[in-house]
């Protein structure tokens, strides 16, 4: 019971319950004697009512709402208020932490955008007027935290409900980081990319560190996994939510070593972007692997040797063995390659004897 009574004095915002003129409350474990009851015997205790437990039930769900109300006192005491603006006069934050846009990339958008439309934004974005003094002049606002909710919005096409205040720089980062931790968790990749756009426009470690909430060594692998990804492979690749940081740095230890191109042929293949984030991270890891092991396996045998494209990329191995001789094809070549040449061998065989058996001079 004192729970209860706990949960509905801070829901009344510290009213006790009752008049407040009243006097002290008779406590509850003792209640007045009823018309019946024998002298100097207490009445005897009633069971809870239905309407008592369902109220009970509901106290859960209150507290939440009473949450969020508190913080819109906190914001209104602070001289701020909720306002709704046009989602189009909103920008993304200058410091891009996400991988994602509106469903791309981003599998719980859709649920997101249900919940809005059904029940409503319940919770205000946190937006600063716009960095660009001629742009702020223009109504625009910059946002620091909430951009998956402005972006559901504008999907929905109807206004954001908006806290606006007046933030610097570092404030900014610091209230976008905390949201972060709060809500939809970053990826270890896109954690590691906004770590190298803060220290990019200049921030201190110490702040980048809170804004991410992470400790030294932490940042240090962040920042080293941020430098050995390309920004274009990243943005290939999205937020792969699954492949944490070991997986991270022996993709871009894969990377240093591909001078065949086979990341550039795989991003841009159209089984790559069809797949899902984590599908494509999972594509382009295990073609350079096979990269990787083919030019680490030596010519097989006395007389073999690589066929390569420009760039010095090895496509194919012919290996020579007695009266017989050996097409090896890798799967780093590309998908379907193999298939590709067989269906084309019995042309080129008929190309080779129309010629009397001669093939064409190498240059």
């Amino acid at each position: 019971m004192n729970t209860r009574k706990d949960r509905l004095r801070s829901l009344l915002g510290g009213q006790p319950l009752g008049d407040a003129d009243a006097g002290p409350a008779a406590p509850a474990s003792a209640p007045a004697p009823g018309p019946s009851s024998p002298p100097g015997t207490a009445a005897p205790r009633r069971a809870a009512s239905g309407a008592v437990k369902a109220m009970g039930l509901s106290l859960g769900a209150l507290s939440q709402e009473a949450e969020d109300a508190r913080r819109l006192r906190e914001a209104l005491a602070a001289g701020e208020r909720v306002i709704e603006i046009d989602p189009g006069l909103i920008d993304r934050s200058p410091f891009v932490d996400r991988l994602s846009e509106g469903a791309v990339n981003d599998p719980d958008f859709e649920a997101l955008k249900a919940s809005i439309a059904e029940h409503g934004q319940q919770v205000p974005v946190l937006v600063r007027p716009h960095a660009d003094a001629a742009k702020a002049a223009a109504g625009r606002y910059q946002i620091a935290y909430g951009h998956r909710r402005v972006q559901a919005a504008r999907a929905l096409g109807r206004p954001v409900r908006a806290v606006v205040r007046t933030l610097d720089d570092a404030a900014l980062v610091l209230a976008q980081g905390k949201e972060n931790a709060e809500r939809r968790a970053l990826s270890f990749i896109e954690r590691a990319f906004f770590a190298r756009a803060l220290t990019g426009h200049g921030f201190d470690r110490a702040t980048v560190q809170a804004a991410l909430a992470v400790h030294k060594s932490e940042m240090t692998r962040l920042l080293q996994v941020a430098e050995a990804v390309p920004p274009h492979i990243v943005r290939a690749i999205g937020p792969a939510p699954r492949a944490g940081r070991p997986r991270w740095m022996e993709l871009g230890a894969l990377l240093a070593r591909d001078t065949g191109g086979h990341a550039d042929d795989e991003i841009a293949s159209a089984a790559f972007r069809a797949a899902d984030s984590d599908a494509r991270f999972q594509r382009l890891f295990d073609r350079l692997k096979a990269a990787a092991r083919w030019r680490s396996t030596p010519a097989s045998g006395q007389g073999a040797r690589r066929i390569s494209v420009a760039g010095g990329r090895a496509i194919a191995e012919l290996a020579r063995a007695g009266r017989a001789t050996r097409l090896t094809i890798p799967d780093s070549a590309g998908d379907g390659f193999a298939d590709y040449v067989a269906a084309r061998l019995p042309g080129l065989h008929a190309a080779f004897a129309a010629k009397g058996g001669q093939g064409e001079e190498e240059g």
